[in-house]
């Protein structure tokens, strides 16, 4: 199973509608590692919760 984007709608400290692109190209090539990284709050654990919540429903504990 391939995820090509995440939408996320007022979750978390993501506002509104965001779309996150988990299946970036560099020169028309698939990149096949994603790297998240931003500052303390920046949102980076919030993104991976929404990922398990996808997985996992309200059984995700996130």
């Amino acid at each position: 199973m391939i995820f090509k984007e995440l939408i996320l709608q007022n979750f978390g400290p993501y506002r509104g509608r965001q779309v996150v692109n988990l299946s970036p190209e560099d020169a028309g090539e698939p990149r096949p590692i994603i790297l998240l990284g931003g500052m303390n709050g920046g949102g980076k654990t919030t993104l991976m919760d929404a990922i398990r919540l996808v997985f996992y429903g309200q059984r995700a504990q996130c």
